[in-house]
């Protein structure tokens, strides 16, 4: 995006459903033990409380660790998993007090858990649309760029991943943001004199996305051949240099990070994994990479539990859009290339792992590639304009994707794949049907009707954002309404099938540990206890 330029301003109601979509609700249950928020929870402590990155001192607390956990050459306990997100849960620790401290009360699990999420889901998920919407609204149009983000946002598992501190929203946010300021710095040259410093920014947030998730260091490999054939052109050359100096400086605090903790700058947390069974998976191939395998594009990709069909059954539209871009010349040749390079290698990581990931929505490991869906959906949409039956197939494929994925994500974004065959009839709408609501905004109280609100105003919106997107006639607006009228009919015709049979047993399971029973919170483990009652309170 030339500097100067400014896209056109956004309409107040696609900030609501934005907001309304990743940061509304509070889907938690404690006693579940969360294996990938409790160890970075635990270790942000450790850094604010004792400057160590080390966690064993704080199993006092109580709070169970789960098999995510690494054991150093020193004895000490971490998390197996890169210390990017434990940074976003030490300013959930240190907002969760700062409240506590104005409202003179203890500081419970809950409690930092909701600010950690907030740091590294909701936020740099909002951040990740903003920036995508800027970029993709000046070359297509605020419609099409405004229905493409919240293709992205509310009809892919990022949604999910925005409720959550798994660290794989936070790693897509930095690596496409990253992209965002990389990218014009290497085509466009109407930038200097802040060319080389949009792509030193743009390469280090790129490259900060490893500090957060070791998957992203494969997008190094389509960004690294973008940036070697845009610095055949004399003038990208400063770019490319300061985008590759960019990347290292977190490479570097991740590689000081492994050799304290693990005794080499090239020994991960996966080197050193706790548990067995865990740590025999990473062993295969590279880190647990080796081929793709027909097991794996049956896990990652077509099977109703945890398959990208499923979750985003629209990314075969996008990714028809991004091959529309590289096939024709012109200005965005080039970024459609590197978007397509991001899905095809992150296809290849997830249909090529030894482990499947645990509980997740959909493929956790192409969550880094969703966000480059986003450019091939603005292509497909502008090309479809006259095609009526294209637009009511588009919005029916994308009212599916919102339901499912907005009743993972305000519900339960923690599928167990070994007790669930079909989510959506076996565990989201049996959850919804049965009124079993999440915590509100800021967890004070239970939602009540606060998914069906969330939920009617997502759907609605994809509807009308994609009709608008290719067409404001009225042809096209009914094409919308009978999109969605076909989505939730495929919503339907998923009760018919097959179950697994362990679903009813893990549907007990969730419906005993969900929280909150009623109009009454659960108890939560103290992180902080209240002060003495003979402590001044300070006044609000």
């Amino acid at each position: 995006m030339t500097r100067g330029l400014r896209p056109p301003p956004w309409p107040l109601g696609l900030w609501l459903v934005l907001l309304l979509a990743v940061g509304a609700s509070f889907p938690y249950a404690e006693q579940v033990g969360n294996a990938n928020e409790n160890p970075r929870i635990l270790q942000a402590l450790a850094r604010i409380d004792d400057g160590e990155w080390w966690i064993d001192e704080q199993r006092r607390r109580g709070i169970r660790l789960g098999p995510d956990t690494a054991r150093g050459p020193d004895g000490h306990l971490y998390p197996n998993k890169p210390p990017g997100t434990t940074l976003a849960a030490m300013l959930g620790v240190a907002g969760a007090r700062a409240v506590a401290y104005v409202q003179h009360d203890a500081v419970t699990l809950r409690d930092v858990t909701w600010w950690a999420r907030l740091f590294g889901g909701v936020l740099p998920t909002l951040w990740l649309a903003v920036a995508l919407l800027r970029r993709h609204s000046m070359a297509f149009g605020l419609p099409i760029a405004a229905a493409a983000g919240l293709l992205l946002v509310i009809g892919t598992p990022l949604d999910a991943y925005s409720h959550v501190l798994y660290g794989h929203a936070l790693a897509a946010a930095l690596l496409q943001v990253g992209l965002v300021r990389l990218v014009p710095a290497l085509v466009e040259p109407g930038l200097p004199p802040h060319r080389n410093t949009d792509a030193f920014l743009g390469g280090m947030l790129a490259g900060a996305a490893v500090a957060v998730e070791y998957a992203a260091a494969f997008a190094a490999i389509p960004i690294g051949i973008a940036v070697i054939v845009a610095m055949r052109r004399e003038d990208a050359r400063g770019p490319g240099v300061a985008a590759v100096l960019g990347a290292l400086v977190p490479v570097g605090l991740l590689a000081r990070y492994h050799a304290h903790a693990f005794g080499s700058p090239w020994a991960t947390g996966y080197h050193h994994a706790t548990d067995p069974e865990f740590a025999a998976k990473h062993a295969q191939g590279l880190l647990g990479l080796s081929w793709p395998s027909v097991d794996g594009v049956w896990t990652h990709v077509l099977t109703p539990d945890t398959g990208l069909l499923w979750w985003a059954p629209t990314c075969v539209l996008a990714i028809i859009g991004l091959v529309l871009l590289v096939r024709a010349p012109g200005p965005r040749r080039f970024e459609g290339a590197l978007h397509l390079g991001l899905v095809a290698v992150f296809l290849w990581v997830v249909t090529s792992l030894s482990f499947e990931g645990g509980w997740r929505i959909g493929p956790r490991y192409f969550v880094l590639a969703l966000p480059s869906l986003v450019m091939g959906w603005c292509a497909w949409l502008a090309r479809i304009r006259s095609n009526t039956g294209l637009v009511v197939l588009t919005v029916a494929l994308a009212t599916f994707a919102v339901v499912q994925n907005g009743l993972a994500a305000n519900l339960w974004p923690h599928i167990d794949p070994t007790g669930v065959d079909a989510p959506l009839p076996e565990l989201l709408l049996p959850l919804w049907r049965g009124e079993l609501r999440p915590y509100a905004v800021f967890g004070i109280r239970p939602g009540l009707d606060l998914v069906e609100i969330v939920m009617a105003s997502s759907v609605i919106a994809i509807a009308i954002a994609i009709a608008r997107a290719v067409d404001t006639s009225v042809r096209n607006l009914v094409a919308g309404v009978l999109g969605l009228v076909g989505g939730l009919v495929l919503v339907q015709a998923c009760e018919l099938l097959p179950r697994n049979p362990k679903a009813e047993r893990n549907l007990a399971y969730v419906q005993r540990v969900w929280e909150p029973k009623g109009d009454t919170e659960a108890p939560s483990i103290e992180i902080d206890p209240a002060p003495a009652p003979d402590v001044a309170v300070p006044e609000r």
